[in-house]
């Protein structure tokens, strides 16, 4: 049996941001638009290891993970096919007021103990009861022990896959592989600049709402302080550039954007978090 003992601690006692980060998902293959099922053929039903670059385990390790910093691009997009949407949502969330898709690419790149790695969050907007949050979908990484401390503690739907984040002066890009790590499944990239209209507002409203993690039927929350995104720059240890989204995956039945439906961006940014966390599993 697994337990979890979870310390934050913040650089310089600012602020307690991201227990959040800790993102996970899930990427589906096989189309099962015909199933009625909240959740069937979007919500955790992918192979769980990638022969490519290992496999979702444990793998020995007992050890803590001492987060210190990352960085990571985010875009918002509209929501293309509302019916693909609400089947998306596995119970016990319900639709939101507001649908949005989220996708993510995290670089983890600066550990006080533990590997580093990268993962790729694909979510919708979904509703515990009346509070707002993320209901990740899919959740890559590419380390096989943050893959399996992401599902067996924080009940996030984590699998292996090959990711890279390339980071240019202006321009980051990144990309989901397939399994087998050769073809791209999913690539966003942002480009520093003028921002979408509308976007800095849909960032104070939308990005606060907290990450749901689904644990033998129980949700939990992940970060979701409420603080702007603004207030925690001023703060420190955290930066943010907004920009434009571009998203490219296959129009294959078996890629899971394409059978979501994805709409236009609505607003995208870079951000590098500094804070420190240690998570120790006994």
């Amino acid at each position: 049996m697994l337990s979890l003992n979870l310390a934050i601690s913040v650089h310089n006692g600012r602020w307690a941001l991201l227990v959040a980060m800790l993102a996970a998902v899930d990427f589906a293959p096989p189309a099962l638009a015909a199933d009625p099922r909240p959740g069937a053929g979007f919500y955790d039903v992918a192979p769980l290891d990638d022969p490519s670059v290992g496999r979702c385990d444990w793998l020995g390790r007992a050890s803590p993970f001492v987060f210190q910093e990352n960085d990571y691009i985010r875009g918002y997009f509209e929501p293309a096919n509302l019916a693909a949407y609400r089947q998306a949502i596995p119970a016990p969330f319900t639709m939101p007021q507001r649908p949005l898709i989220r996708v993510t690419f995290l670089d983890f790149y600066d550990m006080a103990s533990g590997p580093t790695y990268l993962e790729t969050e694909v979510a919708v907007l979904g509703m515990d009861g009346a509070q707002p949050g993320w209901v990740v979908l899919t959740l890559p990484v590419t380390n096989g022990v943050a893959c399996i401390g992401g599902r067996q503690l924080f009940g996030l739907t984590k699998v292996v896959r090959r990711i890279t984040l390339e980071r240019a002066t202006d321009r980051y890009v990144g990309t989901l592989y397939a399994r087998g790590g050769t073809k791209p499944d999913v690539t966003l990239a942002v480009d520093i600049g003028e921002p979408d209209k509308g976007a800095p507002e849909l960032l104070r409203q939308y990005g606060i709402y907290p990450q749901f993690g689904l644990l033998q039927g129980r949700v939990l929350r992940f970060a979701g302080s409420g603080t702007s995104f603004a207030e925690l720059a001023r703060r420190g240890d955290y930066q943010i550039r907004l920009g434009r989204a571009r998203l490219d995956f296959p129009r294959e039945q078996e890629n899971l954007l394409q059978r979501l439906g994805v709409g236009p961006p609505l607003a995208a940014h870079w951000s590098r978090t500094r804070v420190r966390y240690t998570i120790k599993v006994q």
